[in-house]
């Protein structure tokens, strides 16, 4: 079944059909889980077309449409198959009432959408005994041949009705297939412009050709780069390809680069020799970052290896990574639509400059204009709408339709991106949905567990909704891949310590990152209050208590609750906070 998705997911029809192929998949998936039989319209809605959590089956028809479209589809590609394409594979079928996906024979003649000749075999058969012909086999060789026109002396041996029938059946096949190529004609053309859109916009990303030294490679070396392109491919703002194949033509000097892989052993020699990756920029020709691997008596194919490999590309193609910077340099102000946007956007995301929000803002609306339904765009776009802060509250993330919408949008168009998955988890954790928010945030780690800054989002929404034991490994995954992470990681690091257990851990870790600029942060200051109070250090808990009142504009002595509920996001997580601020006894228990 694998081999015959892949063939279908590369045909013309599924390659213009994102919303259809990421459906097609999904039932893929869950068939070969076992789950098939089990599938309902409300988990398809929701995990196979990216539907928010809110999805009513009864009064939306949108699963079962899509479904209908999907057996059109298959049915379509199917039947535009030639005999050498049919020969040897089966057809992928979902049965009509469910779910499940099967696979059946694939005649060696493709079935064509509406075969004329075949629907109109009935008028050509041999009469029945009660017909005027009666079966006399002399009366019988002289009609014609199915599938052949009846002409001569034979065609007075049809019936009158029965050539009616045929005529009637022959006229009801060229309007089937005048059907069919207009349901094709108006399917493809409701993507074509969005398709369009998407392979312009990713012309503009910055390009990646991973090459070996030697060419030829060995197998190691080879190894390596398949290694590395497998990781490159996890970044939403990168273009990747290997040697000769370039997937994206984009002719832009300026964003190409080339990632060469080198050392290792020689074929036929031990392992142990290092891996070199080195980056260059094509168009100046500096080199840019260097990384070597040592793989210690270890097989290429190792666990550690491929871990080490992933660790340096993250370096390079993470956000606010090597490539991004370099990106920042070249651009300067420019604030084009397109890809220029999105580097200053996660310019912003870095250091959250209030003053360019406004023109970022128009940039990204721009960009969309000219790129509907780009993920990147759509989940940027998310989340300036979140993050519009309101006038006397401090939470980072506010509530809006408008940034639910976006963050649902950019999931639809593309279910397995990272960016699009931690945008819904992100308005899902405002609007306090927390099932909704932790099974994407899980999603999101799966998709990308190479980006320090979608770990750090996922850790912390994690934490906020009460997984404090996965949110843990997720921020310390991060933390180690970014040593400069932001307050809010760290904080949520701190606070995950803390409740796991592990006061010293927690407290350590607050006194290392403590810095001016942190200690203006209120999930900074929670954290280390929270550290100090679980480690029985109560005067300095109290103190750092006092510290987050004067951040967050409150008086001595405000109600632990009111001095939470300012600045915290989730009901949940500030319950949870509140009684571990009164469990370690930084403020006094309410009377």
């Amino acid at each position: 079944m694998h081999d015959e998705l892949a063939l279908v997911m590369v045909s013309p029809e599924f390659v213009r059909s994102p919303v259809l192929r990421r459906l097609l998949e999904y039932l893929v998936e869950q068939t070969l889980a076992g789950n098939g039989d089990r599938l309902k319209a409300y988990q398809i809605a929701v995990e196979g077309l990216g539907r928010d959590d809110s999805f009513d089956p009864q009064s939306d028809s949108y699963p079962r449409v899509q479904v209908g479209r999907l057996r059109k589809m298959l049915d379509l590609h199917y039947a535009g198959l030639s005999p050498e394409q049919a020969s040897g594979r089966q057809r992928i079928v979902i049965p009509v009432g469910h779910y499940n996906v099967t696979l059946e024979a694939l005649a060696s003649e493709p079935v064509a959408a509406v075969d004329v000749a075949a629907h109109s075999d009935a008028s050509q058969q041999p009469p029945r005994a009660d017909t005027d012909t009666g079966n006399d086999p002399a009366q019988r060789a002289q009609l014609p041949a199915p599938g052949l026109s009846a002409s001569g002396p034979a065609a007075g041996a049809v019936p009158p009705m029965a050539g009616s029938r045929g005529w009637i059946i022959g006229a009801a096949g060229v309007l089937v297939l005048l059907g069919l190529a207009y349901v094709l004609w108006q399917f493809l053309a409701s993507n074509s412009s969005e398709e369009a859109a998407r392979r312009d916009m990713r012309t503009q990303l910055a390009h990646v050709s991973i090459i070996t030294d030697p060419a030829g490679g060995s197998d190691d070396l080879n190894t390596a780069a398949q290694m590395a392109e497998m990781h490159l491919q996890r970044f939403e703002m990168l273009a990747v390809s290997t040697g000769g194949h370039n997937d994206i033509e984009n002719g832009n000097g300026p964003r190409e680069y080339q990632l060469l892989v080198r050392g290792g052993r020689r074929d036929g020699e031990r392992p142990g020799g290092p891996i070199y990756m080195t980056l260059r920029h094509i168009g100046s020709g500096t080199t840019l970052w260097s990384y070597e691997i040592a793989q210690s008596g270890s097989n290429i194919a190792a666990p550690d290896i491929e871990q080490a490999i992933g660790n340096g590309i993250s370096i390079i193609a993470r956000s606010g990574g090597v490539i991004v910077q370099h990106q920042r340099k070249l651009i300067g102000q420019d604030m084009s639509a397109g890809y220029p946007c999105l580097i200053h956007y996660d310019g912003f995301r870095q250091r959250r400059e209030a003053e360019r929000r406004p023109a970022l803002r128009q940039c990204l609306a721009r960009s969309l204009k000219m790129y509907p339904n780009e993920p990147l765009l759509l989940q940027a776009l998310s989340y300036m709408e979140l993050s519009n802060p309101e006038r006397g509250r401090r939470a980072p993330l506010v509530a809006t339709q408008r940034g639910r919408e976006l963050a649902e949008a950019a999931l639809e168009f593309d279910s397995k991106s990272s960016l699009a998955q931690i945008a819904v988890a992100r308005s899902a954790l405002v609007r306090g949905n927390c099932p909704r928010s932790l099974a994407f945030s899980r999603r999101a780690v799966e998709s990308n567990p190479l980006e320090p800054d979608t770990l750090g989002l996922a850790g912390t929404f994690l934490l906020s909704c009460g997984d404090y034991a996965g949110a843990e490994p997720v921020l310390e995954r991060a933390r180690e891949l970014n040593e400069q992470p932001g307050g809010y990681q760290t904080a949520s690091l701190v606070i995950a310590r803390v409740i796991n257990g592990k006061p010293k851990e927690a407290l350590d870790l607050a006194q290392r990152a403590d810095s001016p600029e942190l200690d203006l942060q209120p999930n900074f200051l929670l954290a280390k209050a929270l550290a100090f109070g679980a480690n029985g250090r109560l005067g300095e808990a109290r103190q750092t208590w006092r510290a987050l009142e004067q951040a967050v504009g409150a008086q001595p002595g405000t109600a632990p609750v009111d001095v939470l509920e300012s600045f915290t996001i989730s009901p949940f997580f500030t319950r949870r906070m509140l009684a571990e601020v009164e469990a370690t006894g930084i403020v006094p228990l309410p009377n």
